[in-house]
């Protein structure tokens, strides 16, 4: 039972001031009153667990009708990149998760380089860290990512490698690529990473789920695979 809030019960219905609500009453997971706290502290009985939402605001959970949950669940499983602000920083945080997991690529990322002043990275900030771990991490806006030397070399990109079309491998000056590839390019390396197991489905699954509870979203419509809404099934059965 939630009380000394502002409840919002859908198009029409108050939102401040006297006639707003400001109690909830649920029970198994249903609603089974809205109202005022005196009318709602009615219901309560010897084992109701009362919650004094001290003024906040209670609204129905968020339905998301467009996301790429499990997809998005494999990327809170990856290495988190997004806020590195120094080229340390960015290493630092690739190497201890590719210590922390042994013999798995280090995926994910999101990692931005105009936070440390626009400079790309290269695989020879890495590559001490993760000698035989394979590396493919993915700027924010998806267009551009980062190989090391390990993940270039179980995709065979050399210095010889071709740009693809619609795509380009970033190179030193010798000819030999920094690590960084661009939009079509990033299939060379992207195309030898492992397909996810039934268990690492089911884990970004599950972290995709406590990721959107944690923000009020309840329902969600995923424009996922195949494989995805067998992890959905199996969900459903445990």
């Amino acid at each position: 039972m939630l009380t000394g809030g502002l409840i919002w019960s859908g198009p029409g219905a108050a939102v401040s001031g006297r006639d707003a609500a400001t109690a909830i009453a649920t029970l198994g997971g249903r609603v089974l009153a809205v109202g005022s706290d005196r009318d709602i502290e009615r219901l309560a009985g010897a084992g109701t667990m009362l919650i004094d939402l001290a003024g906040r605001r209670v609204v129905p959970g968020f339905l998301d009708a467009h996301t790429h949950f499990i997809a998005g669940g494999e990327e809170l499983a990856g290495v988190a990149l997004r806020d590195a602000a120094t080229p340390s920083e960015f290493a630092g945080r690739i190497g201890r998760f590719a210590a922390e997991h042994v013999g798995e690529w280090v995926l994910g990322g999101t990692w931005d380089h105009e936070l440390w002043g626009g400079e790309l990275p290269r695989r020879d900030w890495i590559d001490s860290l993760t000698p035989e771990t394979p590396v493919f991490v993915t700027r924010l806006d998806g267009h551009m990512s980062l190989a090391n030397s390990k993940a270039l070399e179980l995709a065979g990109v050399t210095a010889g490698t071709l740009d693809p079309a619609g795509g380009a491998i970033v190179r030193y000056r010798d000819g030999r690529p920094t690590g960084i590839l661009k939009d079509a390019a990033q299939s060379l390396v992207a195309r030898v990473i492992p397909e996810p197991s039934e268990a690492e489905l089911d884990r970004a699954l599950q972290g995709a789920a406590q990721h959107a509870l944690a923000r009020g979203v309840t329902s969600i419509t995923d424009m996922g695979s195949w494989e995805g809404m067998d992890a959905y099934r199996r969900a459903k059965t445990r």
